[in-house]
């Protein structure tokens, strides 16, 4: 029976020692993104001015394609982690070029636009989340050169406030 104990303490003492403290308890910090399938395609964007506001919070994104800067965002009245479905007036799309307003999109009216907290972090500031978001095109000042339906799925995003 000493011989069981003996080996089941050298055990013990082989696998903590090769353990490299370094290493083990290291949580890689992932970097605030944006991703989506926008019109079913891979779509990414870095998150830009996202703040709070008293009990209001503000996500939005900038995406950098073919010369013209889309943005997109979102604004909730934050309760906690959950599911949010948003107003009209709680969500845009846009698009510029040189930092003329090119095209302006709305809320879809025939779907509800939505976001999901997963989680949030209230001494480091971080929120985390999905959505899904629909947007119609009002108007464009180059007739015909952008959709006029877009479409965000499979949404997540991760943000800091820099507050």
């Amino acid at each position: 029976m000493r011989n069981h104990w003996f080996m089941l303490a050298m055990a013990v003492a082989l696998l903590v020692s090769a353990c490299k403290k370094k290493d083990c308890c290291v949580i890689p910090v992932t970097p605030d993104f944006m991703l989506a399938q926008k019109n079913n395609m891979a779509w990414e964007a870095i998150p830009a001015g996202s703040n709070t506001l008293g009990d209001t919070i503000t996500v939005s994104a900038k995406s950098n394609t073919s010369g013209e800067e889309e943005e997109v965002g979102f604004k909730f009245v934050f309760d906690g982690v959950g599911y949010y479905t948003l107003k009209a007036n709680e969500n845009y799309y846009q698009i510029k070029k040189s930092g003329t307003l090119t095209a302006k999109y709305v809320a879809d009216p025939t779907h509800l636009s939505s976001i999901t907290i997963i989680s949030y972090n209230q001494t480091n500031k971080i929120l985390q989340g999905f959505f899904e978001l629909r947007f119609l095109k009002v108007s464009d000042i180059t007739p015909e050169s952008h959709q006029d339906k877009v479409s965000f799925s499979e949404g997540k995003f991760k943000v800091t406030f820099k507050y």
